[in-house]
């Protein structure tokens, strides 16, 4: 249970857990604190811990909502955008409108929010055309006028993509702050417009507005657009002293694979916070240079900066894409002196890498010492062990996930039908992809049918495989088909790698294995005029497209 002794409210803003939701919730019933008491009931549907689900049963469970309550919903159903949550966010605002006589400005705004946030997904059309329809809710109530709707109004245009829209929302601006530029700004980087970007930060820097410069120069940074000219701006501006600059400045120099001058950049900073380090610790990660990184990461543990879990992430990441178990061990240790909690990034970073450097037992022990399990975490640990030919390991712990409750996404299913492909799990792997569709209503993308495919060509039930692959011919995975002719290579079928040779060179996507996998089949019973008709047809392709030679890399030493 949280601490006794201090107000209710405080509670609800410091609750860390879903399970402290659901304590300080019994808590409130008990003590009549909900659905009686306005403000408590209010903090507790606003909760970012607080599913959408849970937060309408709570709202359904107070006898006279008032406008606060209303308000506090729709900014739980804003943290979680989604198509429900526009269909739910309307009906609370319907509410709202019948229940009560009048509303303010703040019943707009996270209505306003959740349709720019769903702007760019599968429930685009319905956001924008929601969104406008708010609009003129706003403009009925009368609340034009009020700086922070036409903000988020002007946000919400942008995120559609409705630029000249949000322009003219600016331009009506009785008058502008620094987040009516910025959204702006932004809202044209987004886009592409940089040009128009460009035009806005020098209007604004004419208006003397000060205050917002580092925020439209991080933007503009961060579009990349003649970085070198805009770093040489801040150095004349004064800017080059502000951490967040420095930081989108090395983030820059990374995008561009100059991590020397981000180190320059870097090493000049006069200040120097955690997501700074964060930038130029993931800017060697990211160009493989992990020592460095770890260099890095002691010199800021001695300067008595604490690093954080986003720190070690993109360093353990590149161990396991170099296979350096050393340098990951190294950055585990670092985690644990930092005493960091072993969330789900950190967790999954650390599965990740050592599955990856072929040290299985010690990514249970990871495992196992995560306290909050979500879907990545479990879904980490299965790709793992089917990677690592634990096939039966991998079913048996998707069992466990289903037990314990946790629901699977389309890339669990990917990594567990992976796993049965390399352990031939034939029967296994079916009836998975039909869990998958009947019991979790998923829809297999190209990669999880490619992975039924290899699974039934390994098996040698390549017709099988080829009938599955005629029925999902409107996918055109090339990579599916070619997982079939490497089958018809193994088993010997001539006739049937033909034809899938002509499938793919019908789709147009070829690859010079394609020709070096059907000879090979030829090959296997003699047929040498059909490879020498094949190399002749290829001959002008695989002088033009040369197939990359492979390579591996080892730790000489750990």
């Amino acid at each position: 249970m949280p601490p006794r002794g201090r107000p209710v409210t405080a509670l609800l803003r410091s609750a860390a857990r879903p399970g402290h939701l659901l304590q300080l919730h019994a808590a409130m019933l008990k003590s009549s604190h909900f659905p009686h008491h306005a403000l408590p009931t209010a903090r507790l549907l606003a909760s970012p811990l607080a599913p959408p689900t849970y937060a309408l049963s709570l709202f359904a469970a107070v006898p006279r909502p008032t406008l606060f309550h209303h308000t506090a919903l729709l900014r739980a159903l804003s943290a979680s955008p989604s198509r429900s949550s526009l269909a739910a966010s309307l009906a609370v605002l319907a509410s709202a409108r019948v229940r009560l006589p009048d509303l303010d400005e703040f019943a707009f705004q996270p209505l306003l929010a959740l349709c720019a946030k769903c702007a760019g997904g599968e429930a685009g059309a319905e956001a924008a055309s929601l969104g406008r329809q708010v609009h003129a809710l706003v403009v009925r109530y009368g609340f034009l006028d009020v700086l922070s709707l036409r903000n988020v109004l002007c946000h919400f245009y942008c995120s559609c993509g409705s630029l000249d829209d949000a322009r003219r929302m600016f331009e009506e601006m009785p008058e502008r702050h620094a987040v009516s530029w910025n959204t702006m700004i932004g809202g044209c980087v987004r886009a592409g417009e940089v040009g128009t970007a460009v035009e806005l930060f020098t209007a604004m820097r004419c208006c003397a507005m000060e205050d917002v410069n580092v925020t439209a120069v991080v933007t503009l940074i961060g579009c990349g657009w003649r970085g070198e000219s805009v770093h040489g701006f801040c150095v004349k501006a004064g800017f080059c002293s502000d951490v967040k600059v420095a930081a989108a400045m090395v983030r820059m120099y990374v995008t561009i694979h100059s991590v020397e001058s981000a180190r320059k950049v870097f090493d000049e900073a006069a200040m120097r916070d955690l997501v700074l380090y964060n930038c130029m610790v993931d800017g060697y990660a990211k160009t493989g240079q992990v020592q460095e990184a770890l260099r890095l990461v002691d010199m800021m543990r001695h300067q008595g900066m604490r690093p954080s879990s986003g720190t070690l992430v993109g360093v353990l990441s590149a161990c396991g894409a170099s296979g350096g178990l050393a340098a990951g061990r190294h950055a585990h240790e670092l985690a644990q002196e930092a005493g960091l909690e072993l969330d789900t990034a950190l967790g999954t970073a650390l599965m990740d890498m050592y599955f990856k450097c072929g040290c299985p037992d010690e990514a249970v022990l990871v495992f196992n010492a995560m306290r909050e399990k979500d879907v990545k975490a479990w879904t980490a640990m299965i790709m793992g062990f089917g990677v690592n030919g634990q096939s039966g390991a991998a079913i048996s712990l998707f069992r466990a996930m289903e037990e314990d409750g946790v629901t699977p996404n389309e890339v669990t299913f990917l990594a567990l039908l992976s796993a049965c492909s390399h352990g031939g799990l034939v029967l296994e792997g079916k009836a998975f992809l039909k869990s998958m569709v009947r019991r979790y209503g998923l829809s297999p993308s190209s990669e999880h049918y490619g992975c039924v495919i290899d699974l039934l060509g390994r098996a040698g039930r390549l017709h099988e495989a080829y009938e599955l692959m005629r029925s999902i011919s409107s996918k055109g995975d090339a990579t599916s088909w070619r997982a079939l002719l490497a089958a018809c290579r193994v088993h010997g079928n001539v006739e049937l790698g033909r034809t899938v040779q002509e499938q793919l060179d019908a789709m147009g996507n070829y690859h010079p294995s394609d020709a070096i996998l059907l000879s090979s089949t030829y090959a296997s019973e003699g047929r040498w005029d059909d490879i020498a008709q094949v190399r002749d047809s290829e001959a002008q392709k695989m002088v033009v497209d040369k197939k990359e030679a492979g390579c591996s890399s080892i730790v000489a030493a750990c």
